[in-house]
């Protein structure tokens, strides 16, 4: 039997898979695990968070607090804030700790729930008060999310976010710092539910103080018409539209039957600039 050799057409040392397919594969499967573990553990995150003794959150409080510069020496306005903080937390069941507002310049309209009892309040959003009611309905809302325990299930996802930074880029990489820095404003966003249970909390808490519920909507309705986010998109939100909280809030004041009496004018330390920011 005569042997025949077959000429080889193809380079058997060249590989006919493309090296960047195999890169962008790759890189997607590592993603995608790190995905799949981030929401994981963010899952059980909020599972547990409710389980985390006050004392381990006031280290985490102390951790985060060395993230900014809180002035001892507190304003004329920040003491009345205060006082109003501290009036609304005396009609609560319980505090777990101390709570203190510390106002912040910025101008994005907002408030947050920060770790540790400290509820950093922006200029912008001061900027868009019309009375200390409304004031103190925001300053409510925020001690609704620490009862309900949501200032800790915001960070949670951001925290494990943080550590995957720190083990792929190290503790000093700026990918990790950046992170750090948005961690308390980025992922302190609640969803519909949370957002929904603040604004029940802090209308009861609003009916403690005054013995009604003037200004409770008020703060929704000066952002309703700068809110540029179409209906449809609410179903991709996981926040609810202004109209809809306006909604709810109503909803709720004629389900528990509170008055609305008269609004109660901000004292002359909360300072107005002639152009509100925000």
């Amino acid at each position: 039997m005569k042997f025949t050799p077959r000429e080889i057409k193809e380079n058997v040392n060249i590989s006919q898979t493309s090296a960047i397919r195999e890169f962008f594969v790759l890189t997607s499967s590592i993603l995608g695990i790190l995905i799949a573990i981030y929401l994981a553990l963010g899952f059980s995150l909020d599972i547990l968070v409710d389980k985390i003794p006050l004392k381990t959150e006031k280290k985490l409080a102390d951790f985060f607090s060395r993230q900014f510069y809180f002035d001892k020496n507190r304003s004329s306005e920040e003491e009345y804030i205060q006082k109003l903080l501290d009036d609304l937390v005396a009609n609560m069941p319980e505090a777990s700790y101390k709570f203190n507002v510390h106002i912040v310049p910025a101008k994005e309209t907002n408030a947050f729930a920060f770790p540790g009892g400290h509820i950093l309040v922006n200029t912008a959003l001061i900027e868009e008060i019309g009375s200390e009611n409304e004031l103190s309905m925001v300053l409510a809302h925020e001690l609704g999310h620490y009862v309900h325990r949501d200032h800790l299930r915001g960070l949670g996802r951001g925290l494990v976010l943080t550590v995957f930074s720190i083990f792929l880029f190290g503790n000093d990489s700026e990918v990790t710092q950046f992170l750090m820095r948005v961690l308390l404003t980025t992922d302190l966003r609640f969803s519909r539910r949370q957002e929904a249970f603040a604004d029940a909390f802090a209308l009861e808490l609003l009916n403690k103080k005054y013995g009604h519920v003037a200004g409770a909507a008020d703060f929704f309705k000066h952002r309703m018409d700068k809110e540029k986010c179409p209906r449809i998109m609410k179903y991709f939100s996981t926040h609810p539209l202004y109209a809809d909280r306006i909604s709810m809030i109503n909803g709720e004041i004629l389900k528990k039957g509170y008055k609305v009496g008269e609004k109660v004018p901000l004292a002359p330390e909360i300072k107005k600039s002639e152009s509100p920011s925000g």
